[in-house]
């Protein structure tokens, strides 16, 4: 074939691809719109079958339990409760993330390079966390290692090595990692907002402690934080993936029977939080100007909830098909995004949200939240944009759990929440019953209630 034959063909392709492409794109502009495939696909009613139960070990021990046989994988997700730094003493500040890092360190009778030699030629992975109120651990196998793992979090629980060379680098790591924190705008806004909003109470604390307490934490003091934490009564367990329930309280009983009993920790002191205060700024010379904002919410189980979840998702919740977004972001071109979210903790509940702008840009930013936030509460939502976010909270439920990891973590979040082992059969039902005028009572509510707003960068 010639140079000029080959030219010819090519010349064909392109011009038969180019009319293809503007056919798709003037007369087939709902190919590719993910919406109406979501809405048209299996997913539309879809429900979880496999049901939740409940098991307890000789010792009581109590887990949730989905099992789903679609991969030969086991996820574990278990926290203990009164376990946060909220709930550390005042001069032991930053011992439960020290705790956190100094687990993957080896313990009982392997090291720390055996410890991580066996997570990765098993395809174990094991986490920690820590919040505000819990102290977080996750866990996926593959289920022909349940053995490995369950011997694993066995000596990690009850048996780490605390070695104090590893203590001391550690503690180094975490006192350089909260300086870097105390340098980017983002979190020092976090910070002065928290305690404007919590005042003295512990959970304005910053979870890695600070310079003076970290420095003079012990390995006594770990010691005593697993002695007094660590315990049966205050464990919380889900389990999901292909395990039977024999296998499952098994592997329960074998990780968890020899932890103490019971300890008494100290209750928090109330929380009298602080939704009203007046607009400061906090001084950077930062090219943008960075704003967090907090008015009255609700709690998880009043019959609030799920209407103001509507509005809130409507209003700022929903990305960037959210109100602020299209007349922010996309009308006036003011920031790259701004977003809206419901926090449920007991005596905190609030709205909360944030965005960036420019210095030049803020004044009018601030203006079209609160006009936006005023018309919330004055005119509610429509018809139309009520129907399509039911619609997507629908249709998109069941795209959360993408792995055993993410239903893990759900069984959790329901036992934390107390939303009932049939929670994920009934949570559509709950959407469907909402109506508008629920909704729109709920937004003339709790947006009436004008955001206090913090800033930082607005010199």
């Amino acid at each position: 074939m010639n140079k000029r034959n080959i030219l010819l063909i090519l010349n064909i392709f392109f011009i038969t691809l180019f009319g293809y492409a503007i056919f798709v794109l003037f007369f087939r502009q709902d190919m590719f719109d993910a919406q109406k495939i979501l809405k048209n696909s299996m997913l539309q009613e879809k429900t979880f079958q496999p049901q939740i139960e409940e098991i307890i070990s000789q010792k009581g021990i109590k887990a949730w339990l989905m099992q789903e046989q679609s991969a030969p994988i086991v996820a574990l997700n278990f926290y203990f409760d009164k376990a946060g730094y909220a709930f550390e003493k005042e001069d032991k500040q930053g011992v439960a993330v020290l705790l956190s890092n100094m687990l993957e360190h080896g313990a009982g009778k392997f090291n720390e390079e055996e410890y991580h030699n066996i997570l990765d030629l098993n395809a174990i992975a094991i986490d920690f966390s820590v919040t505000d109120n819990v102290f977080k651990v996750s866990a996926i196998t593959p289920n022909a290692n349940l053995n490995k793992t369950a011997e694993l979090l066995k000596s990690v629980l009850t048996a780490p090595h605390l070695n104090q060379k590893d203590i001391q680098t550690s503690k180094l790591q975490q006192i350089e990692l909260l300086k870097m924190k105390e340098e980017k705008p983002e979190r020092v806004l976090s910070k002065i907002f928290r305690e404007k909003f919590y005042s003295n109470h512990p959970n304005a604390r910053e979870s890695l402690g600070n310079v003076e307490s970290i420095s003079k934490l012990s390995r006594k003091d770990l010691k005593d934080f697993i002695a007094e934490h660590f315990t049966k009564d205050q464990l919380v367990v889900a389990i999901a993936g292909d395990i039977s329930k024999e296998d499952a309280t098994a592997f329960l009983s074998y990780i968890f029977d020899g932890l103490i009993e019971k300890r008494n920790v100290e209750n928090l002191p109330e929380l009298n939080v602080n939704y009203v205060f007046d607009e400061e700024n906090i001084e950077r010379d930062i090219p943008q100007v960075i704003s967090t904002f907090v008015a009255p919410g609700t709690e998880r189980l009043t019959k609030d909830f799920y209407p103001l979840y509507i509005a809130n998702e409507i209003f700022g919740g929903s990305g960037l098909n959210s109100r602020l977004n299209k007349v922010a972001r996309e009308r006036e071109g003011l920031t790259y995004g701004v977003y809206t979210y419901l926090k449920t903790s007991k005596k905190a509940a609030s709205i909360r949200g944030g965005f960036s702008t420019s210095k030049e840009n803020y004044a009018q930013m601030k203006m079209i939240l609160l006009e936006e936030w005023q018309k919330m509460a004055n005119e509610g939502v429509t018809e139309q944009e009520f129907e399509a976010i039911k619609d997507h909270m629908l249709t998109s439920f069941n795209l959360r759990f993408r792995s055993l990891s993410d239903i893990a973590k759900q069984l959790l979040y329901m036992q934390q929440e107390h939303l009932g082992m049939d929670f994920l059969q009934k949570r559509n039902e709950y959407i469907k019953k909402v109506t508008l005028d629920e909704v729109n009572e709920a937004a003339k509510k709790y947006f009436s209630n004008k955001p206090s707003i913090l800033t930082i960068g607005n010199n």
